[in-house]
């Protein structure tokens, strides 16, 4: 009997002709990406590869396993799921050099001026006196919150750069291109002694407004500050007022606690803020990745093996 396949992402067509080619003699796949409809025929499906609402998982009786096509989990770790016998995986291990990419990107932009760059260029304007506000970040001090793969691979990136890094996780073994591991025991040392702190935490329990007034205080360099994790990790009101207060030089934020950002937020008019919509992990054909690692997982799943990246429900990831 074949396994009712529900595919919620909105992915290509190409996409959905390989599953279909790959897996449709074991899968009666079912395509329907407005979460509105699914709740009609949710209650036999077995396997859903994509998002869905609370509502579905109380009527979702024979679901088994879900895959999604990001690396975070948290918008679906309803209660009903995190206490269940229903394996989650996630396609982490896809982004870490197009995120990497992303946050250096938004790092150059503000320590070398190029947002006065592109608006002198656009008024025709030959300035070479924004040259004096550049910063480098040879011989500065990276601080990186969360040491995954796309962590690490900042940590290689920012050594190249000539920084020196500090890395938080939650055991102290020794990381490549890492100069100093902390635990959570270590966090002060860590946001006192950055020049430049990277947020590419998950979003659990534990991290919810990890950055808050307080830690803000404690960051004595006034660095420049990035988030491209998870935006609840970082209280938002928090953060606009450690910009006004110059507690920091500058941000970069790819993620918010509301999204889209309302447009009253006072992020979007900061001259030393670059706001980006939650795109840094985002590449050409993005989907074709976490399809194959779907369909991989799937073969995996019908013959009892293992299957990869699952998650650890209650640590969120």
């Amino acid at each position: 009997m074949k396994k009712k396949v529900l595919i919620t992402h909105r992915i290509r067509s190409s996409h959905l002709d390989k599953i279909i080619q790959e897996i449709g003699g074991e899968a009666e796949i079912i395509f329907e990406p407005d979460k509105s409809k699914i709740g009609e025929f949710i209650e036999d499906v077995e396997v859903i590869f994509g998002d869905f609402d609370r509502e579905h998982v109380l009527k979702a009786k024979n679901l088994r396993w879900v895959h999604l096509g990001y690396a975070g989990v948290d918008m679906i770790l309803y209660p009903e799921v995190v206490n269940s016998n229903i394996i989650v995986t996630c396609s982490k291990g896809i982004h870490q050099y197009h995120m990497t990419e992303f946050l250096f990107g938004m790092i150059l932009t503000l320590t070398r001026g190029f947002k006065k760059i592109y608006s002198s260029q656009r008024l025709k304007i030959w300035d070479k006196q924004v040259a004096r506000d550049f910063e480098s970040l040879y011989g500065k001090t990276m601080g990186i919150l969360g040491l995954g793969n796309i962590g690490r691979q900042i940590a290689k990136v920012a050594k190249a750069f000539g920084m020196y890094v500090i890395g938080m996780k939650r055991t102290n073994a020794k990381v490549e291109y890492v100069d100093e591991i902390v635990t959570r025991e270590g966090f002060q040392h860590l946001l006192e002694s950055s020049d430049f702190i990277v947020v590419v935490l998950p979003l659990t329990d534990e991290t919810y407004h990890l950055i808050g007034e307080k830690e803000f205080e404690m960051m004595k360099r006034k660095p420049y500050f990035f988030n491209i994790g998870r935006g609840a990790v970082v209280d938002e009101k928090a953060l606009v007022k450690a910009l006004k207060e110059g507690k920091i030089r500058g941000a970069g934020i790819d993620v918010f606690e509301d999204e889209p950002l309302p447009s009253d937020s006072p992020l979007w008019e900061m001259e030393n803020v670059v706001v980006t919509p939650h795109v840094a992990g985002l590449f050409p054909n993005y989907w074709e990745e976490p399809t194959n690692l779907f369909i991989e997982n799937f073969k995996r799943y019908v013959n009892g093996e293992e299957l990869i990246n699952i998650v650890d429900k209650f640590a969120g990831y």
